[in-house]
């Protein structure tokens, strides 16, 4: 088998606008390792696939994968299922609207191998509309109050490996999917450092992160991590 250390996953819906400097972001961030993207068209309506397929047919000497879904599974679905497409040691998201800059790939990837995770948490530049902020911290008070953990962010380009990922089994398909997966770890006593990174707000296009579908699953999300604490307890209680 081909050795490759990072299987970066690239989800996109509807960003022919932001797809390329996504990609071309992730060409000039990362040197010295070898890597694969996994681009996962989610049902777009726009060119973004055909986009896509000409920045591979353009770098052909790059590592990619291309999945187009003809109906949309929401990003969650997506991490888990590519997944199990992917054949690196680690596992990390990059955004297709072009959110990650070239230096906080750069930082993050700087951390590889120092923690089972390398979690991003945006500092006091964050980039993002007030109103996105302010859910942001909310959801993670919120987490971290269910869990009594003290994670800095739930979201984002999270670096895991890529065995994790792959064991573990969620059915979230919107934005808990990450805390889903960071609280499940962090109850097995898996390692984790906070590196704090820039980031920029989507030039183009409406961000997904607040239409009812993914409202609901982040909602599901928040249940079932709330259950997973509780069977934690018990299980410390009773030894079992």
């Amino acid at each position: 088998m081909e050795n490759v250390t990072l299987s970066i996953f690239v989800p996109c819906v509807n960003e022919e606008s932001n797809i390329k400097n996504t990609l071309n972001n992730i060409k000039e961030a990362i040197i010295n390792i070898s890597y694969e993207i996994l681009i996962v068209d989610d049902g777009s309506k726009d060119n973004t696939i055909k986009i896509v397929e000409k920045f591979a047919n353009d770098n052909s000497n790059l590592k990619i994968k291309i999945f187009h879904n003809k109906k949309n599974h929401g990003i969650g679905f997506n991490y888990f299922a590519t997944a199990n497409d992917a054949i690196g040691k680690y596992y990390m998201l990059i955004n297709g609207d072009n959110v990650e800059p070239v230096n906080a790939i750069k930082k993050l990837l700087d951390h590889i191998g120092e923690a089972v995770m390398v979690i991003p948490y945006f500092g006091k530049n964050d980039k993002r509309v007030f109103f996105r902020r302010i859910i942001s911290k909310l959801f993670t008070m919120i987490i971290n109050i269910i869990t009594f953990n003290s994670v800095k962010y739930y979201n984002g380009p999270v670096l895991h490996l890529l065995e994790n990922v792959k064991l573990y089994r969620s059915n979230a398909f919107g934005y808990g999917y990450q805390a889903e997966l960071i609280t499940s770890l962090i109850s097995l006593k898996k390692t984790f450092v906070h590196i704090e990174i820039d980031n920029v707000d989507r030039q183009t296009g409406k961000s997904k992160a607040f239409t009812f579908h993914n409202i609901l699953s982040v909602g599901n999300s928040v249940i079932r991590i709330f259950l997973n604490q509780i069977a934690y307890i018990m299980k410390k209680i009773f030894g079992k």
